[in-house]
């Protein structure tokens, strides 16, 4: 069994973990080790490790939950495909832009519970990722506050809400063929930590169910307000060879500002779990809010 090297990132979560080998398969203490870990901290950081393909990458994203079924979409031995947010690479997801806060898919109600980025190829100086914890903001309001949106549900949708705080071309915004929404409890129970979260984002909710608009948007800024605390985000500032999974669930992401005149900015990315779906969700194109 490795002996780790954990630092805490932030008081409330995170953890940056040195002392294992991640350029293979791990032993089962090992796992085990970092299942907990993770369950714990949200967030673990990796640094100057190799993560040599993106089968080994998608092994270790899927180890952290504990998930082991078979991979639907690789069952052909066709190579699995690869995904980078890139400002660089063609075809890259993301590759401009500012991200608003949000998890992954929150508009669906089979949300990913795990996303992994590698850096493949960073140029200093790099644009950080943010990271919030959902589940430190709901054990952070007032019970007066908790009481009052237990039984509330809010409107999740695809592309980013605009809530009118960024200049005209600022925000990065998905170009689908369709949109989508689901309705989702804002109380929302962790699946594997029993955790709560509050379960509402900058990004992609647009509405409170039971309240009418004003009411609803007054609502949610109070509870941003919690979310979004400047004083419990985490910034990774990524350099090459840097591996970063998180929960997608208890954790929010976000970004400044990428521009494709920019120092390059190459991350590798996986889903966890992703046999859940018959296949992955569209790849979208992407604009610059009007």
């Amino acid at each position: 069994m490795a002996e780790l090297s954990v630092r805490n990132l932030t008081p409330e979560f995170g953890a940056e973990v040195a002392g294992i080998d991640l350029s293979a398969p791990l032993v089962e203490d090992d796992c085990q080790q970092l299942r907990e870990l993770f369950d714990d901290r949200g967030v673990l950081v990796f640094r100057d490790v190799d993560v040599p393909d993106i089968v080994q990458q998608q092994y270790l994203s899927d180890m952290v939950i504990g998930w082991s079924e078979p991979e639907d979409d690789a069952a052909d031995g066709a190579p699995r495909r690869e995904s980078y947010i890139s400002n660089k690479e063609e075809g890259g997801i993301a590759p401009f832009g500012r991200l608003l806060w949000h998890s992954d898919m929150m508009w669906s109600d089979k949300p990913f519970q795990a996303l992994s980025l590698f850096g493949t190829k960073v140029e200093q100086p790099s644009v950080p990722t943010l990271f919030v914890s959902a589940t430190r903001a709901w054990d952070a309001m007032p019970d007066e506050l908790r009481s009052r949106v237990s039984d509330l549900h809010a409107v999740q949708v695809t592309g980013q809400v605009d809530r009118g705080r960024y200049e005209e071309g600022e925000v990065l915004v998905p170009i689908r063929t369709e949109d989508t929404a689901t309705v989702m409890p804002i109380r929302y129970e962790h699946p594997r930590n029993g955790r709560t979260i509050l379960y509402v984002c900058e990004q992609c909710t647009s509405e409170v169910v039971e309240l009418p608009g004003d009411e609803g948007e007054a609502l949610l800024q109070e509870l941003f307000g919690y979310l979004y605390d400047p004083a419990f985000t985490f910034e990774h500032e990524w350099c090459q060879g840097d591996y970063v999974v998180w929960d997608n669930l208890a954790l929010q992401h976000g970004r400044p500002d990428v521009s494709t005149e920019g120092p390059a900015r190459t991350l590798r990315k996986t889903f966890s779990p992703k046999a859940r779906w018959t296949k992955m969700p569209e790849t979208p194109r992407f604009s610059r809010t009007a």
